[in-house]
């Protein structure tokens, strides 16, 4: 889990990574743990909030337990993302005065044996210094750099690898990999117990760590992977940065015999968290990894298990768009970029871990996520409803779930019938209650096709057509405003100013005068108005009749806005039913941003 910590300037460690760069062979090695070609989304996973925190959260509806309505959205959330795996972290009880604390299972099973696989979810579990307990002063995390005996172990090592083999051999397969200890380089934790005197676990007592690990659990559990690192690369240079303190583990005693025994070190993967780099760099810090991995008798792949980037996403507007942040641009395209270039050019990385699923809630570090959880703050929310997305979601999802999309077409359904339309000029499918409304509201000729399936904005679900977008309001079940038109006119009009018009001095049968807008409606954008539903369906009048150009063919024509809609004069289509269309205000709003939140 990313923490707030000491950083040091982005130039010092590229320095050190194009030295490595200098030193090493560029070409990559054939020997790479695969990626799992058959799972499309192998490559791809994201950080998670840990199912332990999930106990007695919702104490109504799951006294004494997992919040699974929680956890189950949660994870589903994650699937329809895309991500093929999700990181959590163990955590041991800590409410115990003495020893090493114990690991309530109860709180991960249900998750880890039961969810994630429902899901086809993989999960990488981090035993961090989580994992021992902490009311015992002898199982601070500050020990693990206590003096090491002969082999190379001290008391919180050795206590740390028993409990390290009692999580694996619980999980068995469920579990399908480990990162042993998170940022080992650099941790927070330690600096803050040793009042920075100590920032870096010995790399002595972590190599020994590792190798125990390693031999203890490798041969029973030949399925799982086991991780070393989570390298953060950031602090003391002067000594080679993270691949300085990683070369120092390789060439440990322990890890130096157990590669003179078995030809190979003891991890399938070494994990590296790049942050605050720009994408070539987060390519040529792989890079270096690797090679460091040759160089080292390592045949293992890279993993990246944190990368990110914070985005703070806009407030709310009535009109249930909101246009992205400055902020959110940025993490959109600095996503796209690491993930399509690390997939195209490094095939020595095996998964990318994005930091995070969730934003935190409104502390420290909060916007790191893809998404907002509703009604989080700095308690989360009791279900996990995702609102808002932000725009790096649908970049994540366009790269690892492009058919979850709501614009990518779908597949026939099989229950096609009078109440199941599926359109096969843009491949969606339109339902009740959307589709009784828009059989009674004219139809194809008033609403054009669907152009995206049903998803949820807000907790509320909703439709685009051509010209509209659909809004299902259950609390106005069984009457005319169970569904509604959203306020797309209001939206696509945002920033114009248009001139008021007072009211008429006497009544005039061809317009009607809205004193809540100062808009008159006239003629035949008037007669329209009416026989299609008037205010009800459309809203007021928000401008006068203007000439504007269409977006959609380019031409210029008469038109009005109104709260929920364009009305358009086609006088090439005089004296026919289309003389008067609704703009394609759908189709506008889709081809923009904001409006998949």
């Amino acid at each position: 889990m990313l923490v707030k910590r000491r950083v040091s300037s982005r130039a010092l460690f590229v320095s050190v990574a194009l030295l490595m760069l200098t030193l090493l062979p560029l070409t990559p090695s054939t020997a790479l743990a695969a990626r799992d070609s058959s799972n499309p989304h192998d490559f791809f996973g994201i950080v998670g909030q840990d199912p332990w925190y999930q106990y007695n959260a919702d104490p109504a509806n799951f006294p004494n337990g997992i919040n699974q309505t929680f956890d189950e959205n949660f994870v589903s959330g994650i699937a329809t993302l895309g991500a093929g795996w999700v990181r959590i972290e163990f955590h041991a009880e800590y409410d115990e005065p003495s020893g090493p604390g114990r690991i309530d299972y109860s709180k991960f099973d249900w998750f880890i044996n039961t969810l994630a696989p429902k899901y086809h979810i993989k999960v990488l579990a981090v035993l961090g210094t989580g994992i021992l307990g902490d009311l015992d002063p002898k199982y601070q995390f500050q020990h693990i750099n206590d003096k090491p005996d002969a082999s190379g172990n001290n008391y919180y090592s050795q206590a740390f690898v028993q409990r390290t083999k009692e999580i694996v051999d619980h999980y068995g397969d469920n579990v399908a990999a480990y990162e042993i200890l998170n940022e080992p380089n650099a941790n927070v934790l330690l600096d803050q117990e040793t009042s920075g005197r100590q920032q870096a676990v010995n790399p002595i007592v972590y190599g020994k760590m590792m190798t125990d690990i390693y031999r203890m659990n490798k041969a029973a559990h030949p399925n799982v992977q086991f991780v070393a690192g989570s390298l953060l690369h950031e602090k003391d240079t002067s000594k080679g940065g993270a691949l300085g303190w990683m070369t120092s583990v390789y060439q440990s005693p322990a890890v130096q015999a157990y590669v003179k025994e078995t030809g190979h070190t003891p991890d399938d993967a070494i994990a590296i968290h790049p942050y605050y780099l720009d994408p070539q760099d987060v390519l040529a810090e792989t890079l270096a990894v690797h090679n460091l991995q040759k160089a080292q008798h390592d045949n293992g792949s890279v993993w990246i298990t944190e990368i990110g980037m914070a985005a703070t996403p806009p407030d709310w507007s009535d009109y249930g768009i909101m246009d992205p942040t400055a902020s959110e641009v940025e993490q959109a395209n600095f996503l796209q970029q690491v993930y399509t270039l690390l997939q195209a050019q490094a095939p020595w990385v095996d998964r990318v871990f994005w930091f995070k699923y969730e934003d935190f809630g409104n502390g420290n570090w909060a916007n790191w996520g893809l998404v907002r959880l509703r009604e989080s703050d700095f308690v989360y929310g009791p279900e996990a409803t995702p609102w808002p997305r932000k725009e790096a979601y649908a970049v994540y999802q366009s790269l690892a779930n492009p058919g979850a999309l709501p614009t990518a077409r779908v597949a026939q359904p099989g229950d096609v019938g009078p109440r199941v339309l599926y359109f096969q000029e843009t491949g969606h499918v339109l339902r009740d209650p959307f589709l009784k409304y828009w059989q009674d509201h004219g139809g194809l000729a008033q609403f054009g096709y669907p152009v995206t399936e049903v998803f949820y904005v807000q907790g509320r679900a909703v439709q685009y057509f051509e010209r509209a977008r659909f809004e299902y309001w259950p609390e106005y079940t069984g009457t005319p405003y169970e569904v509604q038109l959203g306020l797309l006119g209001r939206y696509v009009t945002k920033g114009r100013s248009f001139a008021t018009q007072p009211p008429p001095a006497r009544s005039e049968p061809n317009r009607t005068y809205f004193p809540q807008t100062g808009q008159f409606i006239a003629n035949g954008f008037k007669d329209y108005w009416e026989k299609h539903g008037g205010l009800a369906i459309y809203g007021y009048p928000i401008s006068p009749e203007i000439q504007e150009v269409n977006p959609a063919d380019g031409k210029t024509y008469t038109v009005q806005y109104f709260e929920r809609a364009r009305f358009e004069y086609h006088p090439e289509h005089k004296g026919t039913p289309f003389e008067v269309e609704l703009g394609l205000l759908g189709n506008q709003v889709i081809a923009g941003n904001g409006w998949y939140r």
